[in-house]
């Protein structure tokens, strides 16, 4: 019980409890009366004002400060000021309060977890069981898309009793939805899983029942989010990753650098000569899906072709967060793509961010990503034989930026789904992690009199 009383922080508990109170109408607006939005908003002002008086701080100053700013303080505006009017309040709005609220979310785990390495476990442990949840919550609403003949009779004795409980997923979760939201986590997951496995993490004297229990925990935790993503059969999200893995497993080594930069190399020179059915292998929409019979390539083609000339024609303030999934048929019809297709976005994380937020806020998401990997690869480089935890951190953030943004080629989880959430809690994370390993950041509150210190 002690290793489990030294995650007991008062400021972060209650933090998170003003979060959660926050969460459900936010998340689900029209299931709640509009007065408890009011509601919501003010438990995360309080969240604000408690980090205040207990930290001293707002919020940590983290290296995205500018583009983070940029993204939400300017171009979400514009993004509501931009979309139709029915449009707005269908669909701007809700994703608006959920990205309020992810981005307070991202806030909280930056302050917290950058205080120190006991906290930063803690608030990722938050990370990895939310990551578990949704693992285990899925199956149970997934619209099943049975590729591998093999899975066919275990998939189908799965009961669905969440099907047609969520506001657009009445059909059920997208598999490849599903696969893209635990790729924020899993490789992470997997890399601390070995680490623990090889006692990479120390903690050689913690052999308490309680560790143990939840070393096994975990262990368990990230079989379930392993097995879960290998079921939704999602050729782009294994593809992801099995690169973030491979890239994990030789970043390490010097010969293992040479290697990935060869093989960057090599596929780039090589992309334009492949087959195309070789492409259409990955590409993870089946005919099915494109209502008009064309191939898996020929449907993501389609669309990033309308998505690519809409972004030249609101490239500056975007179609407004949300609306591509209907505005898209209005201007830009494809064809073999029925217009009551429902299409949420345009298989492109990057894609699909310009789209709601213009080049500009494109061009913001692109810095965070820039700033995200050179940090961590700065924590992998700068922590040494010292500080082994932080490495296994850092490369595990990396595995899951880099899984994340091979899978964003082919889809997306957009800003503002619901469960894009994760996307926040991972940039934070590795934030957090920068702040961490920084000489420069000077504790801001003595936190002797908070309970469950560790002695």
């Amino acid at each position: 019980m002690r290793y489990l009383r030294a995650w007991w922080d008062i400021p972060l508990i209650v933090d998170l409890l003003l979060l959660g109170l926050a969460m459900p109408s936010l998340y689900f607006p029209a299931r709640f009366p509009p007065w408890t939005i009011p509601l919501s908003l003010v438990f995360l002002a309080l969240g604000w004002l408690w980090r205040r008086w207990r930290l001293g701080l707002w919020c940590r100053s983290t290296p995205a400060d500018w583009p983070l700013f940029f993204l939400l303080g300017l171009m979400l505006p514009i993004s509501l000021w931009a979309a139709p009017e029915p449009l707005r309040m269908a669909h701007s709005i809700p994703r608006a309060y959920i990205l309020l609220w992810n981005f307070c979310l991202f806030a909280a785990v930056v302050a917290h977890g950058s205080r120190d390495m006991r906290l930063y476990r803690a608030v990722a442990a938050g990370f990895f069981l939310a990551a578990t949840g949704i693992a285990l919550a899925a199956p149970l609403g997934m619209n099943w898309l049975y590729k591998f003949a093999l899975l066919q009779p275990v998939l189908s004795r799965i009961p669905g009793p969440l099907v047609g409980v969520f506001q657009g997923a009445e059909s059920g979760f997208h598999p490849n939805q599903v696969a893209g939201t635990l790729l924020h986590a899993l490789p992470l997951m997997l890399a601390l899983s070995v680490a623990q496995v090889w006692g990479a993490l120390g903690n050689r004297g913690q052999r308490t029942w309680s560790h143990r229990a939840l070393r096994a925990l975990f262990l368990l935790c990230t079989g379930i989010v392993l097995g879960v993503l290998v079921l939704t059969q999602s050729r782009s999200g294994l593809l992801g990753l099995t690169v973030g893995v491979l890239t994990m497993a030789l970043l390490p080594w010097r010969w293992g650098r040479w290697a990935l930069a060869g093989g960057v190399v090599a596929l780039v020179l090589a992309f334009p000569f492949l087959p195309a059915s070789l492409v259409d292998l990955i590409s993870d929409a089946p005919p099915v899906e494109a209502l008009g019979g064309t191939s898996s390539l020929g449907f993501r083609q389609t669309v990033w072709s309308a998505a690519i000339t809409g972004l030249h024609d609101f490239a500056f303030t975007g179609m407004g967060l949300g609306t591509f999934r209907e505005v898209v048929f209005l201007l830009y019809p494809m064809q073999g793509i029925s217009p009551t297709y429902d299409l949420g976005h345009a298989h492109n994380f990057f894609i699909q961010t310009g789209l709601d937020f213009g080049l500009p806020g494109l061009v913001a998401l692109l810095a965070i990503y820039l700033l995200l990997v050179t940090g961590l690869v700065g924590v992998w480089r700068r922590a040494g034989q010292e500080a082994a935890e932080q490495r296994v951190w850092a490369l595990g953030l990396l595995g899951c930026l880099l899984a994340q943004t091979l899978y964003s080629q082919l889809d997306a989880v957009a800003m503002g789904a619901k469960t894009n959430f994760l996307w926040w809690w991972m940039v934070a994370l590795g934030l957090a992690l920068q702040i961490q390993t920084s000489t420069h950041i000077r504790p801001t509150a003595d936190p002797s009199n908070e309970l469950g210190q560790p002695s």
